[in-house]
């Protein structure tokens, strides 16, 4: 029977493989845009309760964008006086605040990364989201040569890296957060200001020549605010200061997410369209069968086919075309999918953790099984209908090949 089948799809190669491909794009388009649904709504999901602030305070004169503060890990080389965090957390409403310092590794032979990445010097004593970190991997606190590594930098050999000429040791490799911590180095703020101000590190020079000495700077600021005050109210009072800017990081992750949204939409119109076509393909080349081939299901049952026979047959063509069309198309999805994720990479600036193995599965299982059913249900009129064709009736018809 597989064999009378595959005769059958080889025969008609060029109807064979337009329905394929046609459920091969629909399905690889579908499934591209289900897997980046599933990054960056994990994303949202674990960046909402890991920014570790309400409010980001960073110096007014840094001319860099929200996103890439929040969602990246590129070098931000941006200071403000360290006074300010004391200024910032008398503010009525500012619960905690915890200052950070930025600088950042070379992409040369100083460092173990294969690119230049920013490294966070954090507050020990103040920082409760590096502490709650920590806590899940096992640490109390790090010592002066030890960093937390991102989850998404790659390049660390092993249990040490070398950063700045200087080698440290990796204490743990942080849990996906969605934010500028996945590719980011993390160690003390009093580790990171030695780095900056080494003489080996002759790149920062050039700003402590402007700003003064990194112990007496911070690069920004994270703000809680007390549940009984209002963000912006305190926004506001922050940014009387006119030496700073505040961002609301609720308001960037907002705006981001109706962004997302919007591609999301694009993406699954033209899926549905792809969709649709695929549908109407398999189902005019299946009904038009009735038809067009009578001669040939009489001739297999003049020669001895069963009806069911023939029903199993036509249901069989179906069903190859359909499944695999689906899986053409999901070797399709993920290259469209890692396409359209390297695009997006070259910002970083949105939050994004990739889909577990078991929901890629749950996707791959769905998409062959819809396909499946599509295709028995386009086979079935035709697959009735053979089964009351006489044998006859090959005498009488020419379409068999």
């Amino acid at each position: 029977m597989l064999h009378i089948i595959r005769q059958s799809l080889t025969r008609r190669w060029a109807q064979s493989l337009s329905t394929l491909l046609s459920v091969a794009f629909s399905v690889g388009i579908l499934f591209a845009l289900y897997l980046l649904y599933l990054g960056v709504s994990s994303g949202f999901e674990a960046t909402v309760g890991r920014l570790g602030a309400d409010l980001l305070v960073i110096p007014a004169d840094a001319w860099v964008q929200s996103e890439t503060v929040l969602f990246t890990g590129a070098p931000i080389n941006m200071y403000m006086d360290a006074s300010f965090e004391k200024k910032v957390a008398g503010i009525p409403g500012v619960r905690s605040a915890s200052a950070q310092f930025f600088a950042q590794t070379l992409n040369a032979d100083c460092c173990s990364l294969t690119e230049a990445t920013r490294l966070i010097g954090f507050d020990p004593d103040s920082d409760r989201l590096i502490h709650a970190l920590l806590q899940n991997a096992g640490k109390r606190a790090l010592a002066p040569d030890e960093i937390l590594i991102g989850a998404k930098i790659d390049g660390y050999p092993g249990s040490q890296a070398m950063v700045l000429n200087k080698v440290f040791k990796v204490a743990a490799v942080l849990e996906p957060t969605g934010a500028s911590l996945d590719y980011s180095i993390l160690m003390p703020i009093a580790s990171a200001r030695r780095l900056a101000e080494s003489k080996e590190n002759p790149f920062m020079q050039v700003y402590w020549e402007k700003y003064g000495q990194p112990d007496h700077l911070i690069s920004a600021i994270l703000v809680e605010v007390d549940e009984k005050y209002v963000k912006e109210d305190v926004a506001g009072s922050i940014g009387s200061f006119r030496e700073l800017k505040v961002i609301e990081t609720t308001s960037v992750l907002r705006d981001l997410k109706v962004q997302m949204e919007t591609l999301f939409l694009i993406i699954l119109g033209g899926g549905l369209l792809a969709m649709l076509s695929s549908v109407l393909n398999l189902f005019s080349r299946f009904f038009c069968m009735a038809w067009d081939r009578k001669g040939e299901w009489g001739l297999y049952l003049a020669l001895g086919a069963t009806r069911r026979d023939l029903k199993i047959f036509v249901i069989g063509e179906a069903l190859i075309l359909s499944m695999g069309g689906a899986l053409a198309g999901i070797v399709l999805g993920y290259g469209l999918y890692y396409a359209i994720l390297a695009l997006l990479n070259n910002r970083k600036a949105f939050p994004f953790i990739e889909a577990s193995f078991s929901a890629q599965l749950q996707g791959i299982i769905g998409a062959v099984a819809i396909f499946s059913f599509i295709g028995i249900i386009s086979a079935w009129f035709p697959a009735n209908r053979s089964a009351g064709i006489e044998p006859s009736a090959a005498m009488a018809l020419e379409d068999i090949d």
